[in-house]
């Protein structure tokens, strides 16, 4: 199935298109909020770890 949306053979991104324009318009503006100021980062009061890509039985 991935195969065949990625070729461009299946009508699922039709769908998928406005939903990823979307999802960018979102994140840019936000992004832009960040850098004229209008958003700020928070700074935890303590050290953070971030784990990330965790999995349960494997890979594949």
């Amino acid at each position: 199935m991935i195969a065949r949306i990625w070729s461009g053979e299946s009508s699922l991104w039709r769908l998928l298109l406005p939903l990823s324009w979307l999802y960018g318009l979102v994140s840019g503006a936000i992004r832009l909020s960040y850098k004229l100021g209008l958003k700020r980062a928070w700074r935890a009061p303590v050290p953070v770890v971030v784990v990330g890509n965790l999995t349960a039985g494997g890979n594949g």
